[in-house]
């Protein structure tokens, strides 16, 4: 018996050291990579996944339009690594396509984001944010609103069919009338359609004060409405520094009648676009500011930071006196569906007055360019 029980402890023992050599040379196996089949990539690194096709947890931001202002929202939007992915979309493909590749060679320091360049509508989709800035105006030439409209008519509906859960953001000039008209060309709700409006003319508004009082920009709460541009009304009534109106010391501040001639603020920034145009010559037009701007406007949205901003909305009528179905720039509060909603303002029978220029004003270019007739011709329908 001995004997036996000793045969088969040698035949156990001897089986586990096979098994064991075995299992040795599988791992041996594992270590060693046939030289016929690596790469230096599988070398490197074990493959866990499989390739993924999309971003995880991605935020995407599409800019339609790659001219300099849609460059300027890129650049702007890449700097603050607020996206992962930012999608370059134009009619010229290959300029689109090289836009991304330079930009994405240097995007270790972007935060390595996805940038690429395309003319393939469908490669939008899934975006958070698409900024419109095509066609850009041309240096010295008033847009061409009729011109304008029938681009919009091309791109904006199959835009929206890709990315209808997105926010449109447009850049396009004149602002206020052509994103009333990317509203009723994607029928997506009007809180998910805005303008940039008048954000630059108030940043512009800030940056003139802080010259003339001597105090940073931050420190200073003030605010245009209305229209871009020339027609942009100041509200000089609600000016504040640390709680302090500054009509409470000078009732007449902004006035043409003001003894210290603070409506010369209101001057500069009527004249400033075209100012900085004329000095860049055929550098323009102005963009940088635009981009920056613009990129507060997607910062808000992604984050849904309810960051309060003057920009362009659908308005019916409102407490700012206006009676129009307009598209025009009031203080919003900015956040993941885009407009959250709108703030009053208390303003001055002169201030309403002048928003309702505006307002009028808008509502007459809608008239000329036929959309009005066009949306009622089809709500008839």
């Amino acid at each position: 018996m001995d004997e036996t029980a000793e045969k088969e402890n040698n035949s156990t023992n001897s089986t586990r050291v096979e098994n064991d050599y075995k299992i040795d040379d599988e791992c041996d196996e594992v270590d060693v990579i046939p030289i016929t089949t690596t790469t230096t990539k599988n070398a490197l690194i074990t493959t866990i996944l499989g390739p993924c096709e999309i971003y995880p947890h991605r935020v995407k931001v599409s800019i339609v339009g790659v001219g300099k202002v849609g460059m300027a929202c890129a650049m702007a939007i890449l700097m603050r690594k607020m996206a992962s992915e930012v999608c370059l979309f134009d009619k010229d493909g290959n300029k689109a396509s090289a836009e991304a590749e330079d930009i994405q060679h240097a995007g270790i320091f972007l935060g390595n984001p996805l940038v690429t360049g395309t003319s393939d509508v469908s490669m939008l989709q899934k975006s958070a944010v698409v900024i419109i800035t095509t066609p850009e105006k041309h240096l010295d030439e008033e847009p061409n609103v009729k011109d304008n409209m029938e681009i919009f008519r091309k791109i904006i509906p199959p835009i929206a069919k890709f990315v209808c859960n997105a926010v449109l953001v447009i850049v396009t000039e004149p602002v206020d009338v052509m994103s009333y008209i990317a509203y009723k060309f994607s029928k997506f709700p009007s809180n998910r359609v805005l303008g940039i409006g008048t954000l630059v003319d108030s940043v512009r508004f800030k940056e003139l004060m802080s010259q003339r009082i001597g105090i940073a920009r931050s420190s200073i709460n003030c605010m245009t409405i209305g229209a871009q541009g020339r027609t942009s009304v100041p509200i000089w009534s609600s000016i504040d520094v640390a709680g302090l109106k500054l009509r409470d010391i000078n009732p007449r501040m902004g006035e043409m009648d003001d003894p210290e001639k603070w409506y010369e603020v209101t001057e500069a920034i009527h004249e400033s676009d075209e100012v900085l145009n004329i000095k860049k010559g055929p550098q323009g037009p102005n963009c940088w500011a635009v981009g920056i701007c613009i990129a507060e406007i997607v910062d808000a949205v992604i984050r849904n930071t309810k960051v309060v901003l003057p920009v362009s909305t659908h308005i019916r009528n409102c407490n700012h006196g206006v009676e129009r179905d307009v598209y025009m720039s009031v203080p919003c509060v900015i956040g993941r569906e885009g407009v959250h909603c709108t703030v009053r303002q208390k303003l001055t029978d002169q201030e309403k007055l002048e928003v309702q220029a505006c307002a009028d004003s808008i509502r007459s270019i809608l008239r000329e360019c036929g959309i009005l007739q066009e949306m009622c011709e089809e709500a008839e329908k």
